[in-house]
Order: structure tokens, then sequence, then C-alpha cells
């Protein structure tokens, strides 16, 4: 599903910079709770980041195999945004690409102008020759420049997971975004794929892993409550697969600047809520049941 166009929101730096030292001392000293454990009291077998600003991403980037990959797609590399592409080496003979495409838009006379489009295709190649062995297009992640809403860069963590002895997966973090200084948002999400030499499988597909959702008046004013997320794989399994096991902290500020002329008085009110979650495989997918309530707003 496409975005929607012409959402007034805004990204969560206002947030990041807006915020005071009291919220960071909280985030900091509920830090160790984010390194999640299973229900019973054993580690888990891999943390893989603790909240999302964590994720340390894969830094390859083999443009000569993109340039093959491009050709067999049928794309010209000049319509590739390099600086939105994401890759890592699956085995000795595959990698894993994230490409965001441009597609020029042309507007016809009297229609809205949008801008360009830019789609996102997840894509297994051949490392040697650049051969696609399976690709998908998410639509999800499709958008016009113009529109509200901006996709930031995938992610891919840097290195491949294990789901089980015999399973390598890939795992990536993607995000959704706004500018705004008054409405403020973004929503960021957690994927896994593996590959069977045919298709792609999506066994954990958008898992919120952040969120901000709020408003400001542009400066130091403003209510907003946000997400943080940390995922391990635990060492049970179900079903032949690691648990995925969830730790939330969700944050609530509500802060005011000072304006004696409108008698409004400095404050700076600060909440905060944890929650748990196991994520089990049932034969096809992590399943869960999609959350977007805030719990203070």
């Amino acid at each position: 599903m496409k975005i929607k166009t012409y959402l007034i929101l805004s990204g969560i730096f206002l947030f990041l910079y807006s915020c005071g030292k009291n919220e960071k001392q909280i985030i900091d000293e509920n830090a160790p709770s984010l390194a999640v454990q299973s229900e019973n009291p054993k580690p888990a077998e891999q943390l893989l980041f603790r909240k999302s600003e964590d994720i340390v991403p894969s830094e390859e980037l083999n443009l000569s195999l993109l340039k093959k990959t491009a050709e067999n797609l049928n794309i010209k590399y000049s319509n590739i945004k390099i600086e939105d592409v994401s890759s890592i080496r699956y085995n000795n003979e595959t990698t894993f690409f994230v490409i965001c495409v441009i597609k020029k838009n042309k507007t016809k006379s009297g229609e809205e102008d949008l801008g360009n489009y830019y789609e996102r295709k997840f894509v297994f190649v051949n490392n040697e020759n650049g051969k696609i062995l399976a690709e998908e297009t998410d639509k999800n992640l499709g958008y016009y420049e113009n529109e509200g809403l901006r996709v930031a860069k995938t992610y891919i963590l840097n290195h491949v997971l294990q789901l089980n002895d015999k399973t390598p997966a890939i795992a990536f973090s993607t995000e959704v975004y706004s500018n705004s200084r008054v409405v403020m948002f973004s929503e960021e999400k957690f994927t896994i794929v593996t590959f069977d030499g045919n298709r792609i499988r999506k066994v954990l597909y958008e898992y919120p892993i952040r969120s901000a959702n709020g408003d400001s008046n542009g400066g130091g004013t403003y209510q907003i409550e946000t997400l943080e997320t940390g995922i391990s794989l635990s060492d049970s399994q179900t079903k032949g697969f690691y648990d995925v096991l969830v730790s939330k902290i969700y944050t609530y500020e509500d802060a005011a600047e000072e304006d004696l002329e409108n008698d409004v008085q400095q404050k700076s009110d600060l909440k905060v809520k944890k929650e748990f979650q196991k994520l089990k495989f049932d034969g096809k997918t992590y399943s869960f049941k999609k959350d977007d309530r805030n719990r203070f707003l």
C-alpha cells in the first residue's frame, strides 16, 4: 500500500534534541532490561540489539556486482539511488541486495506534481554474474518524493542470523518518517528473510521496533510517546526455529517551555512502561498481532 500523500508529520530529530537529561537517564537506567530474557532464567542465545539505534549495519557494497544485477533486472544503473542501496553476502554463492530504484514521473497538465517515485526491491543474486535468483518489490516502501512521508535507507544487520542449525537468515530495518516541526512521527520496523534457492521467504515481516508519535509547537513545548524495542533470539525453538524475544519500553514526555505572556509555566513530565513478548514460529512465519495502540497518549 502506497504511503498516503501530504501527511504533516515529523521525524524524531526534534524529539531527540528537545528531550532533557531526565529522559536519557531513565532510558539508560532501564537499558539492561532490554537484554531480553526468556521466561526461564536462561540467557538468550543471541542479543541482536537493545534498541534500534544500536543496530550495526552491513557496510558491504560490491558496485561491480550491483551493475551486473541492474543489467539483469533491466534497470538503468543511473536510475538506482546508490546511497539507499544495502547488501550482504548470504553465502559463498549468493548476495542479497536492497535496491532503491528511481522511476521518473511525468505529470500531465493539470495534475498534481508528486515528483519521482522511489521503489524498493529485495533481490538475491549470484555472486559471480549477478544472475537474478529471486526478486520482490515491497510496495509498502514505495513513495513519491513530494509526499509528506519519506522512507529511510534500509539497514541490513552486519551478520547473517541462524534461525536453527541449518537455516541462515537476513535481518533488516526499514523506517518511514516525516520532517514536520508540528506533528512528530516516525515508525521503524524489523524484517527477517530466508532464501531456499528459489524464493524469498519473509519469516518475520515489518515488526515494529521503534515509533514516535506526538505534536509540538516547533520549539520546546511538545507531547510525544516513543517505543524502543530490543530483539534477541532465544535458545528455545518452536517448530524448528528459535523463538524471537522482544522487550519494549514505552516512554511518554509532556514538556512545556515557559511563556509568561500566556501564563504557561515550564514543565517536563516523564512516564515509562515496559512490556515483553515472545514470537514463535508457526511453520510459515513468526506471527504477531498488529498493535498500534499508544500506551499514554
